[in-house]
């Protein structure tokens, strides 16, 4: 829901804005675009947080996914049920192949690895755009 999103995004802009700058909010139909200097970087949409990634910080997210499931492998020997895979897209498949990933929860749980994502999402924004430029 944009409702979700939204207050999703309100609570990270502050947090954003002092790490990165003048971040801007853009709202769709269904979601929340993170914006700096006129480059997408994030979206939130179902209240769930997505940087923009590439090969340079594919790897992080690959490390951080590792060890999510390793720790879901621990608890499903312990008596837990698998849940949804939390690197997926919300809401299913539209989202998976495009160049966004969910960020990690550990990562919204210190202002300064956020903002050190963040900043790796947008430089992998500004990398994607050079990259589409480029004939």
């Amino acid at each position: 829901m944009i409702s979700d999103s939204l207050r999703v995004a309100e609570a990270l802009l502050p947090l954003l804005r002092s790490a990165l700058g003048g971040v801007e909010l853009h709202r769709t139909a269904d979601s929340v675009g993170l914006m700096l200097k006129g480059t997408l970087f994030g979206i939130i949409s179902d209240g769930l947080l997505m940087f923009r990634v590439d090969a340079r910080t594919r790897g992080d997210y690959d490390a951080a996914e590792r060890a999510a499931l390793a720790r879901d492998d621990d608890d499903d020997d312990a008596g837990g049920a698998a849940g949804p895979d939390p690197f997926g897209p919300p809401g299913g498949g539209a989202l998976a192949t495009t160049s966004f990933r969910r960020v990690p929860a550990f990562v919204l749980d210190d202002e300064d690895t956020l903002a050190d994502w963040g900043r790796k999402a947008w430089e992998a924004a500004k990398r994607g755009h050079a990259a589409a430029r480029t004939p």
